[in-house]
């Protein structure tokens, strides 16, 4: 079945690694998340001294149909709220 993929970018202190960011990724266990990509890690205005942006690409696939974009879209919440959660992140737009 084809794959979903979310872009998703999240401000967080300099001190933030992406293995950390993935690695509470992984922590969700959710179902149809294939894998979590590094994209990019942006520096500068209008960003704070201190902090970073990382992009990180989330792709989802299912065995068994094709994904909803509810289904998708509920896991990226999951995701951004365990960041902002456990990582003080918040979400660039």
């Amino acid at each position: 079945f084809p794959a979903v993929r979310r872009d998703l970018s999240l401000v967080v202190a300099e001190s933030i690694r992406f293995e950390q960011l993935a690695g509470l990724i992984g922590d969700l266990r959710i179902a149809d998340l294939e894998t979590t990509e590094y994209v990019t890690t942006y520096r500068g205005k209008p960003l704070d001294a201190g902090q970073k942006s990382v992009t990180v690409t989330l792709v989802f696939r299912s065995a068994t149909g094709t994904l909803t974009s509810e289904t998708v879209e509920s896991s990226v919440q999951r995701v951004i709220d365990s960041a902002k959660t456990n990582l003080g992140a918040i979400l660039r737009v």
